[in-house]
């Protein structure tokens, strides 16, 4: 999670994309509770932290239907969006059309979401996290990439 959050300051446009706290709103499928206490309980151990200089929270949901997803981005302010692992693909479909609604980052563990059009992902290559960005995805949601970040991830064109 932190390599993520490193990366999204890299966004061009990182500092017109709001003020306040920047909340994570992690979402899933009813049925991944498992993999949703997984994440909760890592994010737990991390020190506080803060994307740039904004204080950073983190809010859970479960995926009902978009207009509950929309809710939700409201109630919590949500800045960008955690896709859990082993959502299925009409849920991750759901949500990436709700976040481009909102200009809102999309972030997912793995490179199989990334590569179906998220904008931007992590994976563990040899104990090292490699950042992976979908340009287009990213540019979907207002997201532009500084060249030093670009350079060390992997890209999707």
């Amino acid at each position: 999670m932190p390599a993520l959050l490193k990366a999204l300051t890299y966004d061009t446009n990182f500092d017109t994309r709001g003020l306040g706290a920047f909340t994570v709103l992690i979402v899933g499928d009813v049925d991944s509770k498992e993999a949703r206490e997984t994440i909760m309980a890592s994010l737990k151990d991390l020190p506080d932290q803060k994307v740039k200089t904004r204080p950073l929270k983190y809010a859970f949901t479960d995926f009902k239907d978009e207009l509950a997803l929309q809710a939700e981005i409201d109630k919590s302010k949500a800045s960008a969006l955690l896709v859990v692992p082993g959502a299925s693909a009409a849920t991750v479909k759901h949500i990436w059309e709700v976040a481009q609604d909102n200009q809102a980052y999309v972030m997912a563990f793995g490179a199989a979401m990334v590569e179906s059009g998220l904008p931007i992902g992590v994976q563990v290559t040899a104990g090292k996290p490699l950042i992976i960005i979908n340009e287009k995805g990213a540019k979907s949601v207002g997201a532009k990439f500084e060249s030093a970040i670009l350079k060390l991830a992997r890209v999707i064109q």
